[in-house]
Formats: structure tokens, C-alpha cells, sequence
């Protein structure tokens, strides 16, 4: 373990100093767009830019990785990445920043398929599991981390905008010096795709988690540092909005799903969405009733945060539960795209919300959307008893929000489809 964890430690620290340049735009972004004045419904749009990127990468990255190899696309697409943070300040328009961070989001569903699909090349399948946990927590570091280097300076100017470009740069170091050989690929174009159409009849209730969960940790994580200046926050502490959610999330992804292992997923996935509507509720009500202090509204993104992060690995557990290892693959790639539509549909009905409702709006969006989870969960549980798993069901993919990419980039698709969950 001790060898493969230093063949990979340059990728996993590239690619952590390049989600905390990420995390930093996320929150630089929303506060400069309050300040001059955008809308809310301009925020949601430029928010939906970088999924719908995402989703964009997800179909087209594989190719570009195949004919260019790793390392050369990780330095390409970070450039790129590092580059576009520096023209947000240069061009202050929300047409011009929602088409930033689409480029923004291509580039970095590319830069994940990049990362994991190395690490699934040098990791047994014995070792393959720690490997990915290790990877999975730099990763929420990395997004944890960022946001709060929004206090170092004013959104008002350049400073953070060159600060996260500088973060991208010195992120493709490591990588672009390293001695680790990278998995060598071939000249096949990606074999043809697993279709939406074909996830939702395997697993219904999986397809309608993706959708509902990419809509809402879009939403928490695009809007919340605007949900937390609009209810005038410290500025040093509308950055610990989303790393208040981000760290729940992560001291809570293993207990939870632990207790996935050891109970039917479907009624696990359903407790914590119920659980998660009724403290987005509280939430609400708090926030309503004038309750908007630093610690009410901490406690408020931990609350949410440890409920909708979690959620996402356990609706995958569920997809593999029910996917052959011949169809896992292929999957992996549609269940990417389906994560970054719902992404992208999100955060326009929240802001529009926000602007209905003032700031309420975004706990009642999440609320709204954990509440159709349990609902849809309950009602597959009186559909269909719990499946058994199958024998050769495998890991698609692995780590949550912000988008996530499958592990291998060439599906081959063969299973027929099932529709037990």
C-alpha cells in the first residue's frame, strides 16, 4: 500500500490544490456577482454553466484522453482552467461568466477522468478500495479548504480571481514532473455509451436519486455562499458556508454508509432524505423567524451538508448493486452525465426561488427536493422487495459533488436492463 500510495501522492496533490482553485471560484464568484448587482436568476445560469459543462466533458473527454494521453491532458485542461479564472474580472457580464464556466466545467470532468482513471490503473482489486477512500478525502479537502482562502482578500478586486488561477498552475507541477509512469492508452475510440434510458429501467430509484442529488448539492454548493451573504454574514464566514457542509459531509459519508451495508439501501436512502427534509425545514423556519447568526446558519449548512453529501455514494452502492460487472462500466459514463443534468437544472429553479422567497428559498428548494427522494424511495420499497445484490457487481465510480466521472473510459455494454430498485 505504502509504494502505490507514493506511485499516485503527485496526482492526489495535484488534483486536490486544483478542487481547492475550484472551490475558491465557487464562492469569489458569487460574492463578485452580488456585488455588481447581478440577479439571482443571472447567479443560477452561471452556476448551471459549469455542470452543463461537466456534462458536456463527461460524453467528450474520453476521446481527448485517449488520443492525447493523461498527462498531456491534465496539463492542457488545467491551463485552460487557469486561464478562464483570469478573465471572470476582465469581463464582468453574466452571459460572459456562464460561458466561462462552462469551459470551466468540460475542463474539469476531463481533469477527473484523468485522475481516477489512472488511479483505477495502479490499484488491485485488493487495494483498490483504500486507494479511493484516500483519494475521496482529499478530495472533499480540497473543496473544503478553498472556500475559506476567500478571506485572504476583497471580491471586490483581483486578488482571490489571480489567487485560484495561481492555485490551477501550481497544481499541474506535480504531475507534469512527475517520475510515475502514466497507463498507457490505446488508439480505440470509447466504445458506444449506456443510455439514460437503459439506467432508469435498471434502477429507477437510482436514476431519480442522481437527478434529485445533483440538483440540490448543485444548488447548496453554487448558491450557498449566496444564501449566506444574503443573510449578511461576516464575509469571513460566507466562505464557511460551504466548508461547514463540505466537512459534515465527509465525517459522515462512512457511518452512513456502513449502515447501507448492513440494511436495505432503499429504506437507508430514505431515512436520510427524511431526515435531511426535516432539517432543511427547521432550517427554513429558523431562517423565516429572523435566526440568521453565524452559529444558526453553521449549523444549518453542517445539517444539510451531512445529509445530502452522503446520500450520493449510497444511490451508487445502490446502482452496483444491480449492474453486472459488464454493464458497470458502460453505466459509469451515463451516470456522470445524469449527476451533472440534474446539477444543471438545479440551480436556475433555487435561485428563482431565492428571488420569490428571499434567502428561504434555497433551504426550501433542498427541503423540496430530499422530500421527492423519500417519497420516490418509499414508494420503490412498495414496488419491489430488496434485490439481491449480484455476484460480479463492482465499483462505477466513487466520489461525490462536484461531479464525479467514471473510473474507466472505455464502456463496453452488455447486460440486458432490470428495473428491481
Amino acid at each position: 500500500m505504502r509504494s502505490l500510495v507514493l506511485s499516485v501522492a503527485a496526482l492526489i496533490l495535484s488534483f486536490s490544490m486544483l478542487l481547492a482553485g475550484n472551490g475558491l471560484q465557487f464562492v469569489v464568484l458569487a460574492l463578485r456577482a452580488g456585488l455588481e448587482g447581478f440577479s439571482l436568476e443571472a447567479m443560477g445560469w452561471i452556476n448551471a454553466g459549469y455542470f452543463a459543462g461537466f456534462a458536456l466533458g463527461a460524453l467528450c473527454c474520453p476521446r481527448l484522453v485517449a488520443g492525447a494521453g493523461h498527462i498531456r491532458t491534465f496539463a492542457a485542461l488545467g491551463s485552460i482552467v487557469s486561464g478562464v479564472a483570469l478573465a471572470h474580472p476582465l469581463l464582468v457580464d453574466p452571459v460572459a461568466w456562464a460561458l466561462f464556466r462552462v469551459v470551466t466545467g468540460f475542463c474539469f470532468a476531463g481533469l477527473y477522468l484523468v485522475v481516477e482513471s489512472w488511479l483505477n490503473e495502479r490499484a488491485s482489486n485488493e487495494l483498490r478500495g483504500r486507494l479511493l477512500a484516500l483519494y475521496g478525502t482529499f478530495v472533499f479537502a480540497g473543496y473544503a479548504l478553498g472556500p475559506l482562502l476567500a478571506g485572504l482578500g476583497s471580491a471586490a478586486g483581483f486578488q482571490l480571481f489571480v489567487l485560484a488561477s495561481m492555485l490551477v498552475s501550481f497544481a499541474l507541477v506535480p504531475v507534469t514532473l512527475t517520475r510515475a509512469s502514466a497507463p498507457v492508452v490505446g488508439d480505440e475510440a470509447p466504445a458506444e455509451r449506456f443510455g439514460l434510458r437503459r439506467l432508469a429501467r435498471e434502477t429507477p430509484l437510482g436514476f431519480g436519486g442522481l437527478l434529485l442529488l445533483g440538483a440540490v448539492q448543485g444548488a447548496f454548493i453554487g448558491l450557498g455562499p449566496v444564501f449566506a451573504d444574503r443573510l449578511e454574514l461576516p464575509s469571513q464566514w460566507v466562505s464557511g458556508f460551504l466548508t461547514a457542509g463540505m466537512l459534515a459531509g465527509l465525517v459522515l459519508q462512512y457511518p452512513l454508509g456502513w449502515l447501507s451495508d448492513r440494511l436495505d439501501r432503499r429504506v437507508v436512502i430514505m431515512l436520510i432524505a427524511g431526515c435531511s427534509t426535516t432539517l432543511s425545514a427547521l432550517f427554513l423556519g429558523a431562517v423565516l423567524e429572523g435566526h440568521r447568526g453565524v452559529a444558526t446558519v453553521l449549523a444549518g449548512a453542517m445539517a444539510t451538508g451531512g445529509t445530502i453529501f452522503p446520500l450520493y455514494a449510497i444511490v451508487l452502492a445502490l446502482i452496483n448493486d444491480r449492474l453486472p460487472k459488464t454493464s458497470l462500466v458502460s453505466a459509469a459514463a451515463t451516470i456522470s452525465l445524469l449527476y451533472s443534468i440534474g446539477s444543471s437544472l438545479g440551480s436556475p429553479v433555487a435561485s428563482r426561488l431565492m428571488a420569490g422567497f428571499g434567502p428561504a428559498g434555497l433551504p426550501l428548494f433542498i427541503g423540496a427536493g430530499m422530500a421527492a427522494l423519500a417519497l420516490f424511495a418509499g414508494w420503490r420499497m412498495i414496488r419491489r422487495e430488496a434485490p439481491t445484490p449480484l455476484e460480479d457487481a463492482q465499483i462505477a465510480t466513487t466520489v461525490a459533488s462536484p461531479g464525479a466521472v467514471p473510473l474507466e473510459a472505455n464502456p463496453q455494454d452488455a447486460a440486458e436492463g432490470r428495473s428491481d430498485t
